[in-house]
């Protein structure tokens, strides 16, 4: 095998145990899996973070949703972007929980229900992506308690939440919302709210309110860092990276300095090098920015891989389907090793292979 993605279910499980250990008592925790669980894999991250203290599971609409509802029959399965009416069959049949910000939406909830069924008013606190507004909320409410089947059961947010930059305007928006559900149960009592997301988890605990929904932290990414800046560890210690991609090299040559490389000989090696191709390139979710430019304002950034410990630099472009690398002074970097890569894991190329440990 050439490249791959090595998924450990052992550190995600264990992620999942430090997360619902952080929350107070009652506060349900929601493992958003929507991209396909962030690359992990969504069937199998469900699984794991079901059994290790998740409540239920969060995706973004039915489509990605249906296949989960065929693996998990009897999990509680939620949809975090307003669905279209003409998905709420689907919806109702597969039990899932909508979110909702549209009277019609509703309507045809309540048309394809025979019996009454639960779903989310999402409001918009600034995003602009989607939702009720709040001054208008108690008065959609109340439209929305006219129908039989389709029942309110709860309020979410989803807040323009940027650490460090706005947490006054952040502090501001969740103790609202928090004011506004209490205002909305005096119409619908029951109603849970929620607008916790990884970030908010972090950085602004006391506000966990009925539920956080957590994407980041699962998979041990700190969407925040202004715990650095307080000199202390990290809100949630000991999450730990479950996900590595890997390619194993291909070629090992040496190249003289000046001798140029790649296409329209983009590359003219600084020094003497010896180089090493793996098979992964931009196709794969690896950058497309060159290593070097020859003309810059800043000092610019550089991608690695890391062949026994030490950084093996990208050398040139990215191609389609390889890289180059630098690996002069790394003795393990000979054809067969394994180099360990960065890259964004949403946009790791679904067709390489997941190996789950």
């Amino acid at each position: 095998m050439l490249k791959w993605v090595e998924i450990d279910l052992r550190v995600l499980a264990a992620n999942a145990r430090i997360i619902k250990k952080a929350l107070g008592p009652g506060v349900k925790f929601m493992a958003v899996v929507k991209a396909d669980g962030y690359g992990h894999g969504a069937a199998a991250v469900a699984r794991t973070a079901l059994a290790n203290g998740a409540g239920c599971l969060g995706l973004l609409t039915a489509e990605e949703a249906l296949p989960l509802r065929e693996a998990f029959p009897r999990a509680e399965i939620f949809l975090l972007a307003p669905s279209l009416p003409e998905e709420a069959p689907a919806i109702v049949k597969n039990r899932l929980v909508p979110s909702a910000d549209s009277l019609e939406f509703i309507k045809a909830l309540d048309k394809a229900a025979k019996t009454p069924v639960p779903y989310h008013i999402d409001m918009d606190l600034g995003l602009r992506r989607w939702g009720v507004e709040p001054g208008k909320a108690a008065d959609f409410l109340r439209k929305a308690l006219g129908f039989k089947n389709a029942l309110p059961r709860g309020l979410s947010a989803h807040l323009a939440y940027r650490p460090q930059q706005n947490m006054t305007e952040a502090e501001e928006k969740l103790s609202a919302f928090s004011a506004l559900a209490r205002e909305l149960r005096r119409q619908a009592p029951g109603l849970i709210a929620h607008a916790a997301n990884s970030a908010i988890l972090c950085d602004f605990p006391r506000w966990q309110l009925d539920m956080v929904r957590i994407g980041n932290l699962l998979y041990g990414i700190y969407p925040t860092n202004i715990y650095k800046k307080k000199r202390q560890g990290p809100p949630l210690p000991g999450l730990g990276r479950p996900w590595q991609f890997y390619a194993r090299i291909i070629s090992v040559k040496d190249v003289k300095k000046g001798e140029a490389l790649g296409y329209s000989s983009e590359y003219i090696a600084p020094r003497a090098m010896r180089l090493a191709t793996i098979p992964a390139g931009y196709s794969d979710g690896l950058t497309m920015e060159p290593a070097e430019r020859q003309i810059r304002i800043t000092s610019g950034f550089r991608y690695w891989g890391m062949i026994g410990g030490k950084k093996a630099f990208f050398v040139g472009k990215t191609g389609i389907s390889h890289t180059l690398l630098d690996v002069t002074g790394i003795p393990a970097a000979r054809p067969g090793a394994a180099v360990a890569l960065h890259v964004r894991r949403t946009a790791a190329n679904a067709r390489i292979p997941r190996i789950y440990k």
